[in-house]
């Protein structure tokens, strides 16, 4: 039943105004502007009963009172932030976790963009240090082939081998300081984003439906993340000439106002592609293109820290802030059920 609907059968229905126009009509119209404040899901649950309320209290008045206007912003902003901090559990983590586990191997592909452009200088200089290199960046190399072939296995809907290699190419981060022979903090912190969505993947992987249930959810809108990232890693190699920008972007980031443009719109392209992969128009698709952004969020947390703080201290705020974002706004179930 619509909204006119309801208001044709109250009693004052046909009470005229000036030009021939129904001063319930009027009313309605004001009540229906008032009413589209609250979300749309509660509109189409509830917005005929509550109009319908609305307009059997309303009387004679010709226009809503103050009180009830106040009232119905107040409702309506309560409900948004309620929606915004998940208080009203209206969100199913499930199909959260299932999109990310389909896109999010998709994500992670960005951090392999520095290993892949230095195999192409690699192959195209022939020279002797530049395989020496190549070797000392081994445990990279290995780490981010991992997360290649959990991204084809994710592709493929092979949920289980797939959540495998995503806790392999997670725990891999932490292998790299000691196979490597780096300091631990100098080799862990820039590749915090990385390892943080990792963890979040082999979880989704893990505990979720999967990818099957991602493709249902997203279909070929993935395409749209996929050309996201390509252009994002396309901005940054070419300003800077390594993709590793998104990992401890001050020194880089920092260096002229161009640079710092570049920064922000391919920080934004692969924000873009996440919101539009995940098809952004319901709320599990909205937490999902939230934890697909940690990267993103890491990347600006380390901008904002200061140049010299110590690594122990970035390393705490970049893992610990991101993780209370997505708790607080539901992109992480608060208690498992």
């Amino acid at each position: 039943m619509s909204y006119a609907r309801v208001a044709r059968q109250r009693p004052h229905a046909r009470f005229l105004g000036r030009n021939g126009v129904t001063e319930s009509t009027n009313l309605t119209e004001r009540y229906r502007r008032l009413l589209a404040w609250y979300p749309r899901d509660h509109r189409e649950h509830h917005g005929e009963e509550m109009l319908g309320v609305l307009l059997a209290g309303a009387g004679e008045r010709t226009r809503p009172s103050l009180g009830e206007t106040a009232d119905l912003i107040r409702g309506a902003l309560r409900a948004h932030l309620r929606r915004m901090v998940d208080a009203d559990g209206g969100i199913d983590h499930q199909d959260v976790f299932a999109i990310v586990s389909l896109v999010g191997p998709l994500v992670l592909l960005a951090g392999a963009a520095p290993l892949l452009d230095g195999l192409a200088g690699v192959l195209q200089s022939g020279s002797p240090l530049s395989w020496h290199r190549a070797v000392e960046d081994t445990p990279h190399a290995v780490v981010w082939g991992i997360w290649i072939v959990v991204a084809v296995l994710s592709m493929a809907r092979l949920r289980r081998v797939a959540a495998a290699g995503a806790w392999l190419g997670t725990a891999g981060f932490l292998a790299i300081p000691p196979v490597g022979h780096t300091d631990f903090l100098d080799s862990v912190v820039p590749d915090t984003g990385w390892m943080l969505l990792g963890a979040l993947v082999a979880t989704a992987l893990t505990w979720s439906p999967g990818p099957a249930r991602g493709w249902q959810l997203v279909g070929g809108r993935i395409i749209l993340l996929a050309g996201a990232i390509v252009t994002s890693v396309a901005l940054v190699m070419k300003t800077y000439g390594t993709y590793g920008v998104f990992s401890l972007p001050a020194d880089r980031v920092l260096s002229g106002p161009a640079h710092l443009v570049v920064w922000g719109l391919a920080l934004a392209w692969l924000v873009a592609g996440a919101v539009a992969a995940g098809g952004g128009r319901t709320r599990e698709a909205r937490r999902a293109a939230l934890v697909l952004g940690v990267p993103v969020l890491v990347s600006v947390l380390m901008l904002l820290l200061p140049r010299h703080a110590h690594l122990l201290l970035v390393a705490t705020v970049c893992y610990t802030v991101p993780l209370a974002v997505l708790l607080g706004l539901g992109g992480l179930p608060r208690r498992v059920a």
